[in-house]
Formats: structure tokens, sequence, C-alpha cells
């Protein structure tokens, strides 16, 4: 008979933290990824840097937190996951082609346009980029069930909801600054708003720095919430349907017509797949969406003349808007013709358009063109967009498979095919905006959520 003595016991005391946490490693680390998720509407900014972190914008995003944990936890635990990642063909090629895009983002830095005078920005744009490159490789290899985010997405649309409709009724901010709520209210003159005649309408901003980028995490949301609609589970379906209407009913005053024909895009592109899992109740709620949309063209239809320019005193500030998006397309292109193949830096576009801005007459500061690709192309040039298009095609494949897989299950495939409408979604939005590509909370969007969704196994955690 073997007898322990006390020091033996003792000994192996400092054994049992490393054991559970070996034991629970996969919910450890999808803890990590959902509380990323949740954040995804959320600007909030701390104060000052956390310690130990660099002085950049960057790192003062409350988001940051949870997705360094996640990727210091996933690689401390042995990056679990990866080999699975590495099997797939076109999960393996995404990884590389994300992977090379950040290096050549953090190369650009040293032939920046503002690399002498102002270093800092591409370093933090750089820094960002690569922060939420490695996170998405994470979700891609140990995301949770697709369920389980689309639960999470779900959740917090209805809370962006609740606020975005708060901010509506009350024609400006509620009084949310701990959360980083911007204080505004119709006196605000930095504020994005619409006119029709002597009616004045308040673009709500919910916890986002702008209209538009609210729309955007609200489509993310909506988008999530409809793999609860094609649920088989009644409590799930009733959620889904007030969520959906909720969500929907946000998304559409936020006037933002760019999210608008994305969501509709994101839903019609994987309706294919989506048509086994869609039953009487799912076509009910579709009637419902159809209801809230009528109702909404009703009870803001000279809002809804204004933003297309034919609304009176309104039709300015449209043509204005329009005009902009022209001039900083000009000035992509005119960047590009000058730096084909390295661009001006990642982050840097802004300030290269600022110095052309000098000789002209234009009343403009120095903004982003709001296209993704020519973002990329503009910043990192032709290499730089060979590798954004790679990575795009191949999660494509790498999602098409997963979208095939028999062995998925009901409640996993709604999820599935949430993520990969999102996706789809965000590309579209890229089309007419560019905060997919600048903005940590909808990079975090698109590329996480694109890992996630073209994860090969997503195993349940260890027991």
């Amino acid at each position: 008979m073997t007898i322990l003595h006390e020091a033996d016991v003792v000994g192996t005391r400092p054994a049992l933290p490393l054991r559970w946490i070996k034991q629970h490693r996969l919910r450890i680390i999808h803890a990590g990824i959902l509380a990323t998720f949740a954040l995804i509407p959320v600007w909030y900014r701390f104060t000052s840097v956390p310690p130990l972190f660099p002085p950049l914008y960057v790192s003062n995003f409350l988001i940051l937190l949870p997705m360094l944990f996640t990727i210091t936890a996933w690689l401390i635990m042995g990056v679990p996951g990866l080999r699975d990642l590495r099997r797939s063909r076109w999960g393996r090629g995404w990884t590389l082609a994300l992977l090379l895009l950040t290096l050549w983002a953090f190369a650009s830095t040293l032939w920046a346009f503002q690399r002498r005078n102002y270093p800092e920005v591409g370093q933090t744009a750089a820094l960002q980029f690569g922060i939420v490159a490695l996170f998405a490789v994470v979700c891609a290899c140990a995301a949770p069930r697709p369920r389980h985010i689309v639960a999470t997405l779900a959740v917090v649309c209805a809370l962006n909801g609740l606020i975005t409709v708060g901010q509506v009724w009350n024609m400006g901010a509620l009084g949310l600054r701990g959360l980083g709520e911007f204080s505004y209210n119709v006196e605000s003159n930095w504020i994005s708003i619409l006119r029709a005649g002597d009616l004045t309408y308040v673009r709500p901003y919910g916890l986002m720095p702008h209209p538009n980028a609210l729309a955007g995490t609200l489509m993310v949301g909506v988008l999530a919430a409809c793999a609860w609609v094609i649920s088989a589970r009644r409590g799930r379906w009733l959620a889904g349907v007030g969520i959906v209407t909720l969500g929907g009913w946000a998304l559409l005053l936020t006037f933002s017509r760019a999210a608008w024909i994305a969501v509709a895009l994101g839903g019609v592109l994987l309706l294919p797949f989506a048509r086994p899992l869609i039953t009487r109740r799912a076509l009910l709620v579709m009637g419902t969406v159809g209801l809230v949309g009528a109702l909404f063209f009703i009870s803001y239809r000279p809002f809804l003349a204004a933003r297309v320019g034919v609304g009176d005193g309104q039709e300015a500030i449209e043509l204005r808007s329009i005009s902009d998006r022209l001039v900083f397309t000009d000035f992509a292109l005119r960047s590009i013709a000058e730096r084909p193949i390295f661009g001006v830096g990642i982050g840097n576009f802004p300030w290269r358009a600022s110095y052309f801005i000098v000789g002209t007459h234009y009343d403009l500061r120095g903004d982003n063109v709001h296209h993704v690709l020519l973002s990329a192309w503009a910043e990192l040039g032709t290499v730089g967009l060979v590798l954004v298009l790679l990575a795009l095609i191949f999660a494509a494949l790498a999602i098409g498979q997963r979208l095939r897989d028999r062995t998925v299950t009901h409640e996993d495939r709604a999820g599935l095919i949430a993520l990969a409408a999102i996706s789809v979604a965000l590309i579209v939005v890229g089309l007419f905006d560019h905060y997919p590509w600048t903005m940590i909370q909808m990079q975090t969007a698109w590329w996480g959520l694109m890992g996630a969704a073209l994860a090969q196994k997503q195993a349940p955690p260890a027991r």
C-alpha cells in the first residue's frame, strides 16, 4: 500500500488549477470570443492607456481587452483547433492570406506617407489590424458553436435596439456616458440630421460614433437573430421574432441606406442554403417584417424623401454627401496611380487625401474613401488588395464547404447560415462605407465572424 506523506499532498496542490484550466480550456477561449462579439456595438474607450499597452489610439478601446485575453489564452493552452484548420485546404488558404496581409500592413509603416511626421498613424492601424487578424484565426480554430455566437449577437441586438429607439424618442442621448454614449441633442452642431420642411429628425448614434456604424452593428444583430426565426424550438422562435422586429425597426431608424441594402442582400444570397429550414412560422415572420417596413414608410415618408434628396431643404445636404464621396473616390484613384504597388501605408490615406485637398477649393478635411477595396488598394497597394481578395475568396469556399456539411445539427446550421449572411452583408456595406476596414469593432465583426463561420470543427467545450 502506498502511503502519501503531507509533503506529497501539498506538492500536488499547485497542479490542481492547471488541471482545471486544461480541462476547461475551450470554455475559457469561448468566453473570450463571446465577450468580444458582445462588445461589437460598443465604442467605449478608456480615458488613459492601460498599463503595459503601447501609447497608441487603439490601446484605449474596451473591446481590445477580451480580444487580447482570447489570443493569449489560445496560445498558452496549446493553440487548440489549429490542426483542424490546417487540414482544410480553403481554411488554410484563408489563414495564410490573412496573416500575410497582416505582415504587409506592418511592413507598410516603413514607407507610410506620414512615417516621419506622424508614425503613430500607421502603427496604430497596423497593430489594430494585426490583433483583429489573430483573433479571427483563433475564431477559425476554436470558435464556439454557431448557435452560441448568434445567441450572444441576438441578445446584444435587443439591447442595442432599445437604446436606438430611446434615442430617437428623446431626439438625443440617453445619458449612458458610462457605456461610452456620445452626449448629443438636436442643438448639437456636429450631429447627423434629416430635414423635411419644418421637421427635423436626429439620427440615432447608439453607442457608436456615427449612425452608419450603429446601423452596421444592428445589421449584424438582426441577421444573427434570424437564426432563431428558423429555429425548431418555440421559445427561441418567439424570442427571434421579437428581436428581429425590434432590431429591424431600429435599423430602419438609422436611415443608413448601405445597411438596408446589405441586410437584404445578405439574407437573399444565403436563402438557398436556408430554404430547407424555412417553416410556416418563418414565413409568418417575413410577413411581419414587411408590415414593419410599411409602417416605417408611412410614418417617416417625408424623411425618406429627404434621404434620397427630394425633400424640402434636404437636397443640398444629400448632394453634398454624395459629392464628398465622389471626391474621395477620385483621391483614392489618384493615390493608387501614384503608388500602385505599395500604397501610402495602412491608416495613411486620410492624410494623403488632406494633401490633395490643399490644392483644391473644397471645404473638406481628410477622410477615408467609402469603399473597403479602394481603401485597401490605396493604403496597401496592389499587393494588399490581392491578399484581401484572396482571403475573401478562400473564406467563401471554406464557408460553402461548411454549409454543405450534412453532419451539422439543425440549430448550428441555422447559426452557420446567419454567420455567413453577416459576412456577406459586411462585404456589401464595405462597397458603400469604410467602417469594416477602419473601425476595430466592425473589423472584428467582419473578420472574426468570418473566421467563426469557416471553422471546420466547432466541438463542444471539454467537460
